[in-house]
């Protein structure tokens, strides 16, 4: 008789529970260059960016759109011409060493801009004051101070907040405008694509609070729901080991786990192999139909291993790319439709078994040759 598994909830429970966690997911957001390019977080060279498009005379064509939105942004400031009797300045030293991040010298107007990106605001305000009025301002000019921050508030009643989201929306609108009179450029992309920077890391998603309320009253079942699924994956994983143990000569029980960005990665070697070749059970929950796929990476391949593995794994069913340092990492992929566990066990079996034979064999006889 077979022994009877305690699930942790009823299965009817867990799948409501799962069908009234889709209500609350979080759509990903598009990703800029500024971000596949790497560290581009920090205050300066996002405010070096905001000034140069700032400066209606500089090259990028787009006159005063990001001057004009953001005058637009600030109270009773309808009547402050977007124009600047000279560029912007950058990390403007006051008498006691502080630096104010940009400041703005505008026909008839001075404006006094501190950007930050994050939430802190502890910066010494009255002595950017204490400057700005000494040394910008001739008194005849009218003197704005501006806080520039995700959250839109200002630490110091005389200074004006300002959101990024308030001042990105303003931007585009001006964008919009201009587009309709002018044909799509480079730089327009370019400032869009800023703009979509800015709006990743400093605009909140805020998370809705039902959504919050949802993950913390069912905590507790989530946690079992974890679990469950942790114990499947075991499950699956041991079930795999067993057949390659059983089925595949020579091999010698070697595995690792990783979780990629849609689900779980069993990677299976062999224990007395040199390099890191592996094959790997992908369980990509991407679509609500959970869809396997077995990958075969042979690793410090050179020109001459990489066509034998060709010739040895490539059929019509795979894709096959290159990667790592040098393209030293050959690797297959065979995708199925949907879940089938004899399905999985036989080709990852299979594949190993292949494995097998290019580790021990083929690359002895070939590797090194040129």
């Amino acid at each position: 008789m077979a022994k009877k598994v305690n699930l942790p909830m009823e299965l009817g429970q867990l799948r409501a529970l799962l069908k009234e966690a889709q209500r609350y997911s979080q759509p990903e957001r598009e990703r800029s260059i500024f971000a596949v390019a790497g560290r581009g977080y920090f205050e300066n060279p996002t405010t070096d960016l905001l000034a140069f498009f700032l400066d209606p005379s500089k090259d990028h064509g787009l006159g005063d759109c990001f001057l004009n939105a953001l005058l637009a942004c600030l109270p009773n400031a309808e009547r402050l011409s977007p124009s600047l009797r000279k560029p912007p300045q950058r990390e403007v030293a006051t008498h006691k060493g502080n630096r104010i991040d940009l400041v703005l010298s505008g026909d008839g107007w001075d404006l006094v801009l501190e950007n930050k990106i994050f939430h802190g605001q502890v910066n010494p305000f009255a002595d950017y004051e204490r400057y700005a009025e000494h040394e910008l301002n001739d008194g005849e000019r009218r003197l704005l101070y501006v806080v520039l921050s995700p959250s839109g508030k200002s630490a110091r009643q005389s200074w004006q907040g300002l959101s990024y989201a308030q001042l990105i929306d303003a931007i585009r609108q001006q964008l919009g405008q201009r587009l309709v009179a002018q044909p799509l450029d480079k730089w327009q992309v370019f400032a869009r694509d800023f703009l979509l920077h800015l709006e990743n890391i400093t605009v909140e998603q805020a998370m809705d609070a039902n959504a919050i309320n949802f993950v913390f009253e069912n905590l507790h079942q989530i946690n079992k729901l974890t679990r469950l699924k942790d114990q499947v994956i075991d499950a699956l994983d041991r079930k795999v080991l067993a057949k390659l143990e059983a089925e595949v000569p020579g091999y010698q029980r070697y595995t690792r786990r990783h979780n990629w960005k849609n689900g779980p990665a069993l990677r299976y070697a062999s224990n007395n192999w040199k390099t890191w070749s592996d094959v790997v059970l992908y369980l990509s929950g991407a679509s609500e139909v959970m869809k396997p796929s077995v990958r075969v990476y042979l690793c410090d391949v050179d020109t001459v291993l990489a066509e034998r593995g060709k010739a040895f794994f490539a059929e019509n069913q795979s894709k096959t790319w290159s990667e790592g340092k040098g393209n030293s990492i050959l690797a297959f992929s065979w995708g199925m439709e949907s879940y089938n566990e004899q399905a999985v066990l036989d080709l990852v079996t299979e594949k190993m078994q292949l494995l097998m034979e290019f580790e021990s064999q083929i690359r002895p006889q070939f590797s090194g040759n040129q």
